[in-house]
Formats: C-alpha cells, sequence, structure tokens
C-alpha cells in the first residue's frame, strides 16, 4: 500500500517534470539532441511509475481480501463455537433464521466493509498524505486552497451518525425474512395442501416491501455524502484554476508546478471521496459487527460448576425431587413434582399437552437448570456433574427425529463418532433397520437428504433407535417416539426400543398409553404436578382418576 500510495502520489511530480522539461526546449533542438538532452531523465521515469503502481496494486488487492476474508472466517467460526456453547434456551428466545442471516448477511456486511476499510483507510489515506507532500513540494500556496475541504468533515459525521441505527434496522429485517421464507418453505406441503400460495407471497411480499423501504431510508443517507464533496471539488479547483492563472502571468510558479498541483487535485478528487464515504461503510459495518459479538459474547448460564465431576460408571438411579421450573416469560412448568427411576425401571410420565412432562426430559440432560429443587443422577446433583460426562450417559429419541443431509452411516454414527463400520451396522440391525437400509440405492451410503425427506417416518425413527444403541448409554428418554407412526411401523419401533431398553433405566413420554402399559411406574402429570402414580392395572381401576379416563378415551 506504501508503494502504490507512493507510486500514485508520483504521478503529479511526473507531470510537473515532464511540463517542466518540455518548457525547456530551444527551437533548434532536433529529435536526436532531445533524446539525449531528456531522454535518458524521462524515460525511466515514465516506465518505472506506472510499472511499480500497477504490480503494488495487485499485490495489494490479493493480501487486503486474503485478511479480510480470513478475519471474517474466524469470526464465523467463533460464532459457531458460541452457539453450540449456548443453552438450549436461546435457540428458543431467537429465530433460528435471525441467528442463520448473522453468519450469512451480517458476515458479507462486514466483509464487504473490511475490505473498504484496509483498503481505503490505509492505501487511500497514504495517497492522500504523499499527494499532498507533492503537492505542497511543487506549490506550497496553490495547494492551500485543497483546505475547502475541511468544511465537509461535520455533516458526514452528522449523516453517518443516523447511518448506524438504519444499518442495524435494515439487518434485523433480513433476519425476520430468513425466518419468514424458512417457516414458507419448511411448510410446503401444509402451503400446498391448503392453498395458501397467494397468501404466502402477500405476507412474504411485505415483508420484501418493508426492506425495501428500510434499505432505501439507508441509501438516501449515503446518498447525501458524494453531492457535499463533488461540490466541495468543484469549488476548490476553481479556486486553482484562479489563483494558479494568476501565479503564472506574475512569475510566481512555472507552468509545471501548476500542473503537477491541478494533476493533484484529480488524484485526490476520487480518494477523498472514498474516504469521505468510508465512514458510511464502517457505520453499516459496525451495526452488524455488534449483531455478530452479541452471540460471540453471549454467555452460556448452564456451564460446568468449580469442582464438578465425573459421572463414571453410573448405574442409571435417577431421582427428580420436589422440582419446580418457570420458563423465561414467566410460565410456571413444574410446581414441586417428584420423580423416582431405580436402575433398569421403566418409568412412563403421562398427561395432557402442557402438564409438565417434555420440561422433566429437558431438565434431567440439563437443557435447562431447575429453579428449585434438585434432579441426581446415583444419588449426585446433576448440577454437580461435568455436562460432557452427564449428556455422554443419556441417550434421547424424540418424536422430531433430527437427521443431517449425509449418509444413513454417518447419521448413526453420531450417537458414538468413535464407533467402527462393524459397530454402526450392528445398530441399525438392533433396531431392526437394516433391512431397509439395505434396500437404499446405496445402502449405508445413501445420503438420505436434508432432514431425513427420502426416508419413511418409521424409517427415521429406526436410525434414531440406532444411534441410541450405538450411544449405549446407561439412561434412555423417550420422547414420544412412536406417537406419529402408523400401526405397522409403530409395532417395528416398539420392538426396537425393546432391544434398546434392555438393562436401561428408560424415563418414556407417552400419548398412547398402549404403549407404556408394561412400565413399572406410571406418573400422570397434571399442571406440573404429580396427580397419580402407579401401575397401569392400579391405575386403570382407579374410578374417575385421569389416567382411567384417558384409558378409557383411547381403548374405550
Amino acid at each position: 500500500m506504501i508503494l502504490l500510495a507512493a507510486a500514485t502520489a508520483a504521478y503529479a511530480w511526473v507531470v510537473g517534470f515532464v511540463i517542466d522539461k518540455a518548457t525547456g526546449l530551444e527551437a533548434g533542438d532536433d529529435a536526436v539532441s532531445i533524446a539525449k538532452k531528456y531522454g535518458i531523465a524521462i524515460l525511466p521515469v515514465l516506465v518505472g511509475v506506472p510499472l511499480i503502481s500497477g504490480i503494488s496494486n495487485y499485490l495489494q488487492r490479493v493480501l487486503t481480501n486474503s485478511i479480510a476474508l480470513n478475519a471474517v472466517a474466524d469470526l464465523q467460526k467463533q460464532m459457531l463455537a458460541a452457539s453450540h456453547a449456548a443453552d438450549y434456551a436461546s435457540f428458543t428466545r431467537e429465530p433460528i433464521g435471525n441467528r442463520i442471516s448473522k453468519f450469512v448477511s451480517d458476515v458479507t456486511v462486514i466483509s464487504g466493509a473490511l475490505i473498504r476499510v484496509l483498503s481505503n483507510l490505509i492505501k487511500d489515506l497514504l495517497t492522500v498524505i504523499f499527494t499532498i507532500g507533492v503537492m505542497l513540494w511543487q506549490n506550497w500556496m496553490l495547494s492551500l486552497a485543497m483546505a475547502v475541504f475541511l468544511i465537509a468533515i461535520w455533516p458526514i459525521i452528522a449523516i453517518s451518525q443516523k447511518m448506524r441505527g438504519s444499518a442495524k434496522d435494515v439487518q434485523q429485517h433480513v433476519g425476520l425474512i430468513t425466518s419468514e421464507l424458512k417457516e414458507s418453505f419448511s411448510g410446503a406441503r401444509m402451503v400446498k395442501s391448503y392453498g395458501l400460495e397467494a397468501h404466502e407471497n402477500q405476507r412474504l411480499g411485505q415483508s420484501f416491501d418493508k426492506r425495501i423501504s428500510l434499505y432505501l431510508k439507508l441509501v438516501t443517507q449515503k446518498a447525501r455524502v458524494d453531492p457535499i464533496l463533488e461540490v466541495l471539488g468543484g469549488l476548490a479547483l476553481a479556486a486553482m484554476v484562479i489563483f494558479g492563472v494568476f501565479q503564472l502571468s506574475s512569475g510566481y510558479a512555472t507552468a509545471g508546478s501548476v500542473a503537477a498541483v491541478v494533476t493533484g487535485i484529480f488524484i485526490l478528487s476520487p480518494r477523498l471521496r472514498a474516504l469521505g464515504t468510508l465512514n458510511n461503510v464502517f457505520q453499516e459495518g459496525l451495526s452488524s459487527l455488534t449483531r455478530i459479538f452479541d452471540v460471540i459474547d453471549e454467555k452460556p448460564a448452564i456451564t460446568d460448576r468449580k469442582g464438578a465431576k465425573n459421572l463414571a460408571n453410573p448405574k442409571g438411579h435417577v431421582a427428580v425431587q420436589k422440582v419446580h421450573f418457570s420458563y423465561e416469560d414467566g410460565t410456571e412448568a413444574l410446581a414441586g413434582i417428584s420423580i423416582e427411576a431405580k436402575p433398569g425401571e421403566l418409568i412412563a410420565l403421562v398427561g395432557e399437552s402442557g402438564s409438565g412432562k417434555s420440561t422433566v426430559i429437558n431438565l434431567i440432560p440439563r437443557l435447562y437448570d431447575v429453579d428449585h429443587g434438585s434432579i441426581t443422577i446415583d444419588g449426585t446433583d446433576v448440577k454437580d456433574l461435568t455436562l460432557e460426562s452427564l449428556r455422554r450417559n443419556i441417550a434421547l429419541v424424540s418424536q422430531d427425529v433430527t437427521l443431517f443431509n449425509d449418509s444413513v452411516a454417518a447419521n448413526i454414527r453420531f450417537g458414538d463418532l468413535s464407533a467402527s463400520r462393524n459397530d454402526i451396522e450392528k445398530a441399525a440391525e438392533a433396531a431392526a433397520a437394516t433391512g431397509f437400509i439395505t434396500a437404499l440405492p446405496d445402502g449405508f451410503d445413501t445420503i438420505i437428504g436434508e432432514d431425513g425427506d427420502t426416508l419413511s417416518g418409521g424409517q427415521k425413527q429406526r436410525l434414531a433407535i440406532a444411534r441410541a444403541i450405538l450411544r449405549d448409554a446407561p439412561i434412555l428418554l423417550l420422547d414420544e417416539a412412536t406417537s406419529a407412526l402408523d400401526a405397522q411401523s409403530e409395532a417395528k419401533v416398539q420392538a426396537a426400543l425393546e432391544v434398546l431398553g434392555k438393562g436401561r433405566t428408560q424415563i418414556v413420554i407417552a400419548h398412547r398409553l398402549s404403549t407404556v402399559q408394561k412400565a413399572d411406574r406410571i406418573y400422570v402429570l397434571e399442571k406440573g404436578k404429580v396427580a397419580e402414580t402407579g401401575t397401569h392395572a392400579t391405575l386403570s381401576k382407579k374410578k374417575g382418576g385421569i389416567y382411567a379416563r384417558l384409558k378409557d378415551l383411547q381403548m374405550g
């Protein structure tokens, strides 16, 4: 950048040098005498300055982009690490699309701003300094007319302060659009089935229109800077021309010095304009950077306590003791609930939606922390265990199966990343999944599409069970694992679950009471409390009981 700035500023000196040499020619000089007299001095200058300028310009552009892109990639990696370290509640608090937009839209803004700042702030500022130096050296009195540009500082600062807020509004709205698009495309089946295409077009169209309005506001603020610089640049040039003519006519300056200063103006004009608009870019980048550091700087509340110990050789004794829990919005989910699951037992949680069943499941692996009371495993409070060892000894199978756009084998391997191919195939066999997997085009190496869209509901569940079998955890949490399946698929999944559950402590949430008849103990939850406890047989006989009523509704 230093070389490029110096070479660019040198053009003003070259023009003055050449003109002064040209005015020194005498009438009798021929081409040979001119070449001998000035060629040795002029030609290296005319060739050398552009050569240095071209090479240094190429190198600085490549290096500047490399620095900016690597810095942005580091930011993305820090955002990703911070997002994965964040509490589970942060993902429910903020729309996923808004978080994704920070990785894509905000990062794009910062990348462009960083390249501009690195390039303009250093290269153009150096060019301005060197060029002004050449101009002052050639003709300091004429060069002082440049001071008129200082008038532009105050309006530019005022405009830039307004821009930062506008840029933040634009980026926040981009996050909203990303969320709405994700929802709309994910719900394509419902949209088409209900004929909601026109409604979705109108709903999202309003968001697009609002983005245009917000962006036009930002563009309008940006556009005010260039006219200010243009007018002041014209005034500075006019002042120089008038004063330059006066100097020439009075003999105070040579034609070359005046030409050098005027050339300097043409060199400075685009650089000063770029520096003038740089604050706009800087403010826009700062608004995006603020959103990114909101992610990076977020401190998780659920962390390892000082002195937390590993859960070693767990037996799987889970005890939920007088637990109270409320969500961030103040909604009370659990009100003094107590549940126990002894090693190897099958415990079922039943009750109406909103009774607190899923909350219990989420509290055991510390996706949330209890407000009051405690949850212990083998007598140790889960808060006194390291998160890594706690969650390593828990396997979760839920109704909503999470699958990635990867191979079947890779999706099963998430249960244990160190597992061999043989271990994966054994887990699939135990989950009764080998049959449909081998029928796929590439067997275990078949790419299953986004969220496993190429598979049926039952097939997805059996992959999730194979993943849990591979994990080989002593505590198994089942969150309505079969509620969305047809009878045939449910039978296959239930058979796989029986294999998975052998020798493990199981805590099962179920709406279908037929799936929990073999439970060692059933807890019936109502409004965050345990309303009834017992086996299927005893609860079914309890007249007027909640479980008996649910049984009658489902089984007649």
